[in-house]
């Protein structure tokens, strides 16, 4: 019973998502950018990069974009009769590569002078939204806009598709492209193992303990890790893919231990009659983790090799997930009851230099806060009522966007 009441209450602290697109923008004058079809003969296919690049190129915050479409000649250097007064054109032209793939070419203009241009060659054509992510990634990075790394990289989740099961699922950062890696049992907290994104380490909850598996995604095969009576979590991964930190419970208690890969020897951190869960690192010789060791979950930090613990968090109550980049802090906090009959929870973001505290979120459910490498994004998740998404918040241009889930619920997030 002990080991049922300590999965419910680490799901009941690691639960969250939202459903429609959703743009919180500073006060801000951006040139406009409209995006047209250049295409022949494609039909629905173009259309649908035009919504996908639409996405992008707003998430991408250097511009206004105009959400009309327009179909125009790839090769004119004005816009077309429906945005004469657009400062910069984005005109894309998709064709059949011949080989069951697609070819892309683009062109940036601005005031009838080609800014950038290039030919783009998609083998796969189900991936063709990491195709528009590259395109905006491109763009972005021609235009002198900060870091967007993050944007074509894989999300990888877990969706709980009913009481005793889940899938495992990589996806792109909009839900667009989403591709089940694990049905069939009940799986948990999946994590990306490097920064390649070639395996994972995720939680199978259908063998008689709780049991890590690190998995290859390219030839399907698994690697058992380690189990434990209790619980068993893979929470982070340090920079070199080289140690874990894993929340462990043999003797019924929850505890974080960190775990090296090459040895397989495993390290107690923390040591309380209580619930320790959920570490991350923050630096080489630093780790943050969630206890209740002051009657609620909050965040708290020690040395790998001291004793000593710090508390992080000072405002909100049930700070029970976080993200840790350098001296910032971005974790989840209950904060009041909200429309839709539940109670809020929303992520805010610190930093251990001061003491201001910047609020990400409104309304709904914010969890799973996770930082881009280059901590200038927030993935995260949202529910509101019946309603899941994923949403990425850029902190730097202070936008933030949601995308739906549209079936499922999710129980873990990880980029």
């Amino acid at each position: 019973m002990r080991i049922l009441v300590l999965f419910a209450l680490l799901y009941g602290w690691l639960w969250s998502a939202d459903a429609t697109l959703e743009v919180v923008k500073g006060v801000q004058t951006l040139p406009t950018l409209v995006i047209e079809d250049g295409s022949t003969a494609m039909g629905e296919v173009s259309q649908k990069m035009y919504v996908m690049l639409n996405a992008d190129m707003n998430v991408v915050s250097l511009f206004n974009v105009d959400n009309s479409y327009a179909a125009s000649a790839y090769s004119a250097l004005t816009p077309s009769a429906n945005h004469v007064n657009a400062q910069y054109v984005l005109r894309y032209r998709l064709s059949n590569d011949g080989a069951g793939g697609l070819k892309a070419d683009i062109r940036l203009l601005q005031n009838s002078t080609e800014l950038f241009s290039k030919t783009y060659l998609l083998k796969q054509s189900e991936m063709m939204v990491f195709l528009s992510h590259t395109i905006a990634y491109d763009i972005n990075s021609k235009m002198g806009g900060g870091p967007l790394e993050w944007m074509k990289r894989k999300v990888l989740l877990v969706r709980l598709t009913s009481p005793r099961h889940s899938d495992i699922i990589a996806a792109d950062y909009t839900l667009s492209y989403q591709k089940t890696i694990l049905s069939g049992g009940m799986y948990g907290f999946a994590k990306w193992a490097n920064n390649e994104q070639t395996d994972l380490y995720y939680t199978s909850l259908s063998d008689f303990k709780p049991t890590i598996y690190k998995m290859n995604l390219m030839s399907g095969q698994k690697e058992k890790i380690i189990s434990s009576d209790g619980m068993a979590v893979c929470s982070d991964v340090s920079q070199d893919a080289k140690k874990l930190l894993l929340t462990l419970a043999p003797s019924g208690q929850p505890d974080v231990y960190l775990y090296d890969v090459d040895t397989q020897a495993k390290t107690r951190m923390t040591e309380f009659p209580g619930i320790d869960v959920n570490g991350q690192f923050m630096s080489n010789d630093t780790i943050a983790f969630v206890s209740n060791r002051y009657g609620y979950p909050n965040i708290f930090s020690k040395s790998i090799n001291g004793t000593g613990i710090t508390q992080l968090v000072y405002e909100g109550k049930n700070n029970s997930t976080f993200t840790a980049y350098k001296d910032y802090v971005v974790y989840k906090a209950r904060d009041s009851s909200g429309n839709y009959g539940g109670t809020v929870f929303n992520l805010h973001l610190i930093s251990l230099r001061s003491n201001g505290v910047r609020q990400l979120t409104a309304g709904g459910e914010n969890d799973f806060p996770r930082f881009s490498a280059d901590g200038e994004a927030v993935l995260f998740t949202k529910q509101e009522g019946s309603r899941s998404s994923v949403g990425i918040i850029r902190l730097v241009v202070n936008k933030s966007f949601a995308f739906p889930l549209k079936i499922g619920r999710i129980q873990s997030i990880d980029w």
